[in-house]
């Protein structure tokens, strides 16, 4: 029936320790990926986004791969205190090559929700398209963006269980929206205004949450800024209260024509892994933001 452990572990993008007796002892391996995304703007909630597949995989495969082919859960961080183009702006093939992924079934757990104090958010099944061949079965998502769940809170991931695999039910503790994020002396659901080829001080609300006695020290914090045109930077930072963005951000050569405006968003990332019956690796990431616009102008003559 279950397990109810969720331990937090460094956040980032690791690829998670595959057990090699597990796997060549059953000739598959069975991995869980649930992300729960929150964002705000204007200090307004806007919309929770919940999704949740449970990948079977050959034994050779490789689970990396898997999740960015099945989509939706990757996130691919920069170390700490750096800062790199977006892959769809770097000009790489976000898509992998399929050779060494092999079939990946995508199986049912039964009915599948998330409760965070007083709210309840039954998920919906969905099918999934398969992507050349390789892939078939469902994966579960919110059936309602505008749904709002609380942050902190307490999240309890809750199966009925399936044919396939025996009810669960994970408790994992979701860390604070960014708060009070500033660029600059300026508030983000402020007039932002940066300047070309400039460093810019980052700051934003530390949060206070202490779980059975110790602080989420492994939370780390992101800033995506995008254009319309698909031009994007993200940097990464540990969850201090302040970071600096490096002059790099602002350049001319990543944006084009000055002046140009961008969607600024903070991230605040948790990361953890739990523990199923008939699960052999799970993560559970929260990825809760704050969106914001900047204009960044270019140097006075």
């Amino acid at each position: 029936m279950l397990l109810a452990i969720l331990g937090v572990v460094v956040g980032g993008c690791a690829a998670p320790v595959i057990d090699d007796e597990t796997a060549s002892a059953t000739n598959y391996l069975t991995q869980a990926v649930v992300l729960v995304e929150r964002t705000a703007a204007d200090g307004q909630f806007v919309q929770t986004n919940v999704s949740a597949k449970f990948m079977r995989l050959g034994a050779n495969a490789d689970p990396d791969m898997a999740e960015r082919v099945v989509g939706g859960s990757w996130l691919d961080l920069p170390p700490d205190g750096e800062c790199r183009l977006l892959s769809a702006f770097a000009g790489t093939d976000e898509m992998p090559a399929l050779s060494g992924l092999g079939a990946v079934e995508l199986l049912d757990v039964g009915d599948l929700s998330i409760t965070a104090e007083s709210t309840s958010m039954p998920l919906a099944t969905r099918a999934f398209p398969d992507v050349g061949g390789l892939i078939s079965g469902v994966f579960y998502t919110s059936r309602d963006a505008r749904s709002d769940l609380p942050a902190p809170g307490r999240y309890v991931l809750e199966s009925s269980g399936s044919t396939t695999l025996d009810k669960f039910s994970i408790g994992a503790d979701a860390p604070a929206n960014p708060e009070a994020v500033r660029l600059g002396t300026v508030e983000l659901n402020e007039s932002v205004v940066l300047e070309e080829g400039t460093p810019t001080n980052l700051s934003w609300r530390i949060s206070d949450q202490v779980v059975d006695g110790r602080k989420h020290d492994d939370d780390r914090i992101y800033v995506d800024l995008t254009a319309a045109s698909g031009t994007g930077i993200r940097c990464t930072y540990k969850d201090l209260g302040e970071a600096t963005l490096p002059a790099s951000v602002t350049a001319n050569k990543v944006w084009g024509a000055l002046p140009a405006v961008v969607n600024v968003s903070v991230h605040r990332t948790r990361k953890g892994q739990f523990v199923a019956s008939g699960i052999d690796e799970a993560e559970l990431r929260f990825d809760f933001s704050v969106v914001g616009k900047a204009t960044i102008n270019p140097v006075s003559p």
